[in-house]
């Protein structure tokens, strides 16, 4: 983000003041996905919902108990390949 930029930023916020009209814009399918006990969880359930709203081929997935970045603290764990194996069916389920 450019210097002294708010989280009201178009690259911080898609729906804040100043972004894109999302609803114009044709966007592949999008994965979002979160841990369940995030800071920013509730920011990334509401992202995923508003552009389902719109239409846009969206798939939301949270990791229950889960804490932001948990798949790379810890990357051999069991959860770690759960993310490997929802992101590869996401991908192949979305290719041409």
């Amino acid at each position: 983000m450019p210097a002294g930029a708010s989280r009201d930023h178009p690259l911080a916020n898609p729906f804040g003041p100043g972004s894109l009209n999302l609803e114009l814009v044709a966007l592949d399918p999008i994965m979002v996905m979160v841990g369940g006990c995030e800071l920013l969880r509730d920011r990334g359930e509401d992202y995923a919902r508003r552009l389902k709203e719109m239409g846009k081929k969206i798939e939301y997935v949270e990791f229950e108990g889960k804490q932001h970045g948990f798949f790379t603290n810890d990357p051999y764990s069991e959860a770690s390949e759960e993310v490997i194996q929802v992101m590869k069916k996401f991908v192949i389920e979305n290719s041409s």
